[in-house]
């Protein structure tokens, strides 16, 4: 009985130690994860745990609208009045560049442009890269205003 118990034990190693080819599970949207990190907390509005203060991105022609304008939000943040939805908000939206590299921002922004706004183009890490190159040398965060003018 012994010797049959060891001959289990060794067979049961044996098989656990057998190299398997293991279905691989997709990764989680690294775009989706950066969004749910950083801006789901003030930007969605979904059931009681999660009241977005901020302007909502579901059809928001910010989002929807063109690139540039929002790379620039998301790296240097934005202050004063927005109208959003016909909706007016004032707050302080903090800037990423310090914390997010240039992919960390081109998938975070594809993901929310595809979900929110419908883009079908994904934002790229180059043309995170050059915005932020353009405007290494500003401190402050941007206006609507500014954002307007700006091409």
């Amino acid at each position: 009985m012994r010797k049959l118990f060891i001959l289990f034990v060794a067979s049961l190693l044996v098989g656990c130690a057998h190299p398997r080819n293991l279905a691989r599970l997709p990764d989680a949207d690294p775009g989706r994860t950066r969004f749910e990190t950083y801006c789901a907390g003030c930007h969605l509005d979904e059931g009681p745990w999660m009241r977005g203060e901020a302007p909502p991105l579901e059809g928001s022609s910010w989002v929807a609208g063109p690139e540039n304008r929002v790379i620039k939000i998301v790296l240097h943040g934005l202050h004063g009045p927005i109208e959003v939805l016909g909706k007016t908000y004032n707050q302080e939206m903090p800037g990423f560049a310090p914390v997010l590299t240039d992919a960390d921002i081109a998938s975070l922004l594809s993901y929310a442009r595809k979900r929110f706004g419908g883009a079908s183009t994904p934002t790229s890490e180059a043309a995170v890269g050059q915005i932020r190159a353009a405007n290494r040398s500003r401190a402050g965060y941007w206006t609507v205003d500014e954002l307007i003018k700006e091409p």
